[in-house]
């Protein structure tokens, strides 16, 4: 048997750029997949910031798994700054459930500086987070004297400023 060639004994070869353009063509489709990928499957996405939020600002109030409603501590005073995030205005709000009304219990305004401001709450210009706000709610279990607990709602509304 015989083989063949090619004349002058040339063989089919690819050029230096050709292949490298073609293996960066490769990965740049895999790199787009990918990406298309997270943005279609569930659960690929990131906490939003009031999820964030309002779970940081209940591990701050919370006391052995109970908000404490009674005694001196406001909840300016609790809520580290750490907690908050920055550059945006939060609404914070503890409710309970009382004879089948749901009552405030404690709330507090911060501005996207982080510092609490009680002017709105107090003349009643905000009475809750704003129709823009992204809102989350975690129920707690809230003190409302020494020995009485009750179900209630931690809400944190965020919004920009």
């Amino acid at each position: 048997m015989s083989r063949s060639s090619a004349p002058n004994g040339q063989r089919g070869q690819t050029e230096p750029l050709a292949a490298l353009v073609a293996v960066s063509a490769l990965i740049v489709g895999i790199g787009l997949y990918g990406l298309y990928l997270t943005d279609t499957l569930p659960g690929t996405t990131d906490r939003t910031t009031e999820e964030t939020a309002v779970t940081r600002i209940k591990g701050d109030i919370e006391t052995d798994g109970v908000v404490r409603s009674y005694g001196h501590d406001e909840l300016e005073d609790l809520i580290e700054t750490a907690s908050l995030p920055h550059g945006r205005n939060v609404y914070v709000q503890v409710t309970v459930v009382d004879d089948g009304r749901e009552t405030v219990v404690a709330d507090a305004l911060f501005g996207t500086d982080g510092q609490p401001n009680r002017d709105p709450l107090e003349s009643g210009e905000l009475e809750g987070p704003p129709a823009e706000a992204g809102v989350a709610t975690r129920p707690i279990a809230v003190a409302t004297r020494p020995g009485a607990v009750r179900g209630g709602t931690l809400l944190v509304g965020v919004w920009n400023g």
